[in-house]
């Protein structure tokens, strides 16, 4: 364990055991392990992982891939981990992870915490472009570049695709196609417009 986190949970420890805040009957039981050799194993792997890794033959499903992302940034899911920092033990007081509690101050697992949150969008928007591409596929006859242009102009949003029911997305996309085939030479110029960057002052 490097010295920085030895010195932040013995310092943690000094705090509650010397509080006066604290009945004097009350039990704290805590318990933390070495992972700084563990830490340095997962990002190796991690990293051999990521060197390797090749995508072949059929796209990944949207839950594939965020099985993938569990493999694979094991050590992100690791730092990030806060769950069940306190319990109850059947021989009463409260029992306190030290490395979960860790995890929850340290920008590390701040940070770990924030990649979690972006590979959840990731997940939401692979379940709507998986559900979209099926929609499309079933209920147009449009392929190649056609189909790709379609699915990106008309793709609606992960919050409306969950919400509505079967008979509204395929009306949804039946008006789509309709509104494609009316206008596609203006679509089509609309997509291969370059898309402007915003830059803040």
């Amino acid at each position: 364990m490097n010295t920085g986190r030895l010195f932040f949970l013995l310092s943690i420890c000094l705090l509650l055991s010397v509080s006066g805040a604290l009945p004097s009957s009350a039990c704290f039981v805590f318990s933390f392990q070495d992972t700084s050799v563990r830490s340095t194993k997962i990002i190796k792997q991690d990293t051999t992982i990521l060197d390797t890794a090749q995508i072949v033959g059929e796209k990944s499903s949207a839950e594939e891939k965020m099985a993938e992302k569990l493999v694979t940034y094991r050590s992100i899911y690791f730092w990030g981990d806060t769950k069940n920092m306190v319990t109850l033990p059947h021989q009463g007081g409260l029992a306190v992870n030290l490395n979960k509690f860790y995890n929850l101050l340290s920008r590390q697992g701040r940070a770990s915490r924030r990649l979690q949150k972006q590979f959840e969008r990731e997940f939401e928007q692979d379940k709507v472009l998986a559900k979209w591409a099926a929609l499309t596929q079933a209920y147009t006859a449009l392929t190649g570049d056609s189909m790709v242009k379609f699915r990106a102009y008309y793709e609606p949003s992960s919050r409306w695709l969950r919400k509505a029911d079967h008979y509204d997305q395929i009306a949804y996309v039946q008006h789509s196609l309709k509104n494609y085939l009316d206008s596609v030479e203006i679509i089509h110029q609309r997509l291969s417009l370059p898309k402007l960057e915003i830059l803040n002052p």
